[in-house]
């Protein structure tokens, strides 16, 4: 699955948000970006179909209603989908090692790696 360069920035949005948006909530929350709001309304489709993003509701928006949308997979989750299409599994031990040289971890983010090797092994 591949995300545009906007739709990757919609994401991002969503991934830190804490509850469920709207379009306009996503248009204001990025005040960097002057998307227009059928621009929006396209990448918040495209990213339904492509299974990031659902809708989950609807708000009182103006005198009509909007939909509300929230993420379908977590950001960990989406960048699990982009490397297992690139990567063969037999490679996956140099990726985890590679990782690790690059990520600073903690005792206690070791101990649920190793505990989420062992529930994925059974």
């Amino acid at each position: 699955m591949h995300l545009t360069k906007s739709e990757q920035q919609i994401m991002e949005i969503f991934w830190q948000a804490d509850h469920a948006m709207a379009q306009t909530e996503v248009v204001k929350t990025c005040v960097d970006r002057k998307w227009k709001e059928r621009s929006i309304f396209s990448m918040l489709n495209s990213l339904m179909e492509k299974g990031v993003l659902r809708e989950v509701g609807f708000v009182r928006s103006g005198k009509t209603y909007a939909r509300t949308f929230e993420p379908a997979m977590s950001h960990a989750e989406y960048l699990a989908s982009v490397i297992a299409e690139q990567l063969p599994a037999k490679q996956l031990p140099e990726l985890i090692a590679a990782l690790m040289q690059k990520v600073e971890t903690t005792p206690a983010i070791q101990k649920e790696m190793r505990a989420a090797l062992r529930e994925n092994a059974q």
